[in-house]
């Protein structure tokens, strides 16, 4: 098992790009780190950099090691500091993925926000629509719209949401507007790829005939506004449209037999970081009790 010393100055030389200035943050002599460094790497059994004589840069393995070190520096100086009974400080590096289309639209313009709060946090942003793996991918933070089953995370609900069916004034105009869902069957309908069946509280279930297929949210939205179909959006994404009319919800009666809602996970480790708590807090405080879209 590496020493916290070695790992302290393997993270480092990979901030500073530099063994001697490494060892001169953290009062070595240039010898002895680079001794440290070569039995950590003996230790672990891959190279962490590549060295020239001009640079040190990460190696492939080294800068996959990179958040693995980083957090158990981190869960050992929350440690030691919930054992001495001081308040640790929200700091360091916060990893966190979440799907696109929210995170533009709900997390990116409160970052400032959450900056100003808390200077010593910077942040690793990953916007994507895949399910990503938190605890493989050394993520401190995953913010989904639908749960994950997995042992390792707590999950939170963040925000309540719905989703519901909607078209264009304009195609309603020129179609007409359905009244059951047997109706959908004569319509155009748009839809992500995974979704052909659409289940309603009725306990019906609908195969739609699926005149366009798209696999991204914003893209299904804009094709809603269009007027090319009849589509399922969640609320988060669909509120804005609804509310300046670009959008309608179709056929209200009939309410989709889905429970969603927005959800916080990370790894459930005993001692989470002040810098995820941090975080949660402050999601916490601007999507409860109610969250944007409902207001």
């Amino acid at each position: 098992m590496p020493d916290t010393l070695s790992l302290r100055l393997f993270l480092r030389i990979a901030a500073l790009g530099s063994v001697s200035a490494a060892a001169q943050d953290l009062s070595l002599s240039p010898a002895s780190a680079s001794a440290r460094l070569a039995k950590l790497e003996e230790t672990i059994g891959f190279r962490l950099f590549n060295r020239t004589t001009r640079a040190v840069s990460l190696t492939t393995d080294g800068d996959a090691f990179l958040p693995y070190a980083q957090q158990i520096i981190e869960t050992l100086e929350t440690g030691l500091s919930a054992v001495k009974g001081e308040g640790a400080a929200a700091e360091g590096l916060l990893r966190i993925t979440m799907p696109g289309s929210f995170g533009r639209m709900y997390i990116i313009p409160t970052l400032a926000d959450f900056h100003a709060r808390y200077p010593r946090v910077s942040l690793d942003l990953r916007l994507s629509d895949a399910v990503l793996d938190v605890v493989e991918g050394a993520y401190d933070l995953i913010i989904r719209n639908a749960p994950l089953v997995d042992s390792r995370l707590i999950m939170r609900k963040l925000a309540s949401d719905r989703r519901l069916l909607v078209a264009s004034p304009a195609y309603l105009e020129q179609y007409g507007s359905p009244t059951t869902p047997d109706d959908l069957l004569g319509h155009q309908c748009v839809s992500l790829a995974e979704y052909t069946k659409w289940k309603f509280e009725n306990e019906q279930t609908i195969t739609v005939p699926l005149s366009f297929v798209v696999n991204d949210g914003e893209a299904l939205r804009t094709m809603l506004e269009q007027g090319m179909g009849i589509g399922i959006k969640s609320l988060w994404n669909a509120s804005a449209s609804l509310k300046s009319g670009r959008l309608v919800e179709v056929m209200p009666e009939f309410p989709l037999a889905v429970d969603v809602a927005i959800w916080l996970l990370y790894p459930s480790r005993r001692i989470i970081a002040p810098k995820v708590h941090a975080m949660i807090d402050f999601l916490l405080e601007r999507f409860q009790p109610v969250p944007p879209w409902e207001g």
